[in-house]
């Protein structure tokens, strides 16, 4: 981010958003005049907005660690294949109805598997949000690279892409801060890879790349 200064007039903004719902939730109950369907009703409330809220917080400790150059712990080997997985089962009907067109089974990369998994879901939900049709994956390794490919039926303008990870996205795609691709980004960077946008087809595709062997 070039200039955090507007970025951070948005983000007090956006943290304060799950805060009014809470507020009006609590006064409710205090006042003891809400019915017990009522109290449930405020309760699921309570609860989703603090969900949001807590994913709003981690996601800005994950920023704050990429600025600080501490984002990714301890490599060790990782089959891709298999945080694919992961990160698919965590994705809900997203990661549910992902299709895996091109494998690459049992093929190592050096990394830390929980955020190359976050990397991975970042990835699936962003354009799951964005499609109608199903996330298509592939991956494939030569001697040097393992390479990732995602698309859905998502279009964008050519002109735009490039900046899905050079700055914070004015309409997030999971109402948060609009930062998940920027650390996906650098989740990418300090695997010593790269991860870019592409218009194909009219079709808006991620591709990210990963070395075999430790940088």
């Amino acid at each position: 981010m070039t200039d955090p200064v507007p970025w951070l007039d948005r983000l007090a903004h956006d943290l304060r958003g799950p805060l009014t719902p809470l507020q009006t939730a609590v006064y409710l109950l205090r006042s003891g005049q809400v019915t017990p369907e009522r109290q449930q009703e405020l309760f699921i409330l309570i609860e989703r907005q603090t969900r949001q809220l807590v994913a709003m917080i981690d996601e800005l400790g994950d920023w704050t660690r990429v600025t600080q150059h501490r984002l990714v712990g301890p490599s060790e080997p990782c089959d891709l294949a298999l945080l694919l997985d992961y990160a698919r089962a965590n994705s809900g009907p997203v990661g549910a109805s992902a299709i895996l067109e091109q494998h690459a089974d049992g093929v190592m990369v050096p990394g830390d598997p929980v955020r190359l998994t976050q990397m991975l879901r970042i990835l699936l939900e962003y354009l799951g949000t964005r499609s109608q049709a199903p996330v298509t994956v592939s991956m494939r390794a030569d001697d040097m690279r393992f390479q990732i490919g995602m698309h859905g039926d998502a279009t964008a303008d050519p002109q735009q892409v490039p900046a899905l990870f050079e700055q914070p996205e004015s309409d997030p795609f999971d109402h948060g801060l609009g930062l998940r691709l920027l650390v996906a980004k650098a989740i990418a960077e300090a695997h010593h890879g790269t991860l870019v946008a592409n218009v194909e087809d009219e079709r808006l595709v991620f591709r990210c790349e990963l070395p075999l062997r430790a940088g």
